[in-house]
């Protein structure tokens, strides 16, 4: 069996490979292709977040809202999963 720490080496080492292997396909040489990813990906972290914190507001201010609102959500799933069984 395989050392767990060995094993995340090589998982590493195999990950900073195909990043690499990425850049040089993609041929830019301003930031890697790694990076723009990392990048995008904070900034939709950063947009699920401010949506998250709307949400928390409202429902906090207005909880007969968000009970109606979570019943119509509700109801509407289980027309959908209803019709697909």
């Amino acid at each position: 069996m395989t050392n767990p720490p060995n094993f995340e080496a090589h998982l590493e080492e195999g990950i900073g490979r195909l990043q690499d292997g990425l850049d040089g396909f993609v041929g830019d040489t301003g930031t890697p292709l790694s990076g723009r990813l990392q990048g995008a990906g904070g900034v939709a972290q950063q947009g699920m977040g401010e949506i998250l914190d709307t949400l928390r507001d409202v429902t906090a201010d207005r909880p007969l809202f968000a009970l109606l609102g979570a019943s119509v959500l509700g109801f509407l799933a289980s027309m959908f999963l209803r019709r697909r069984a």
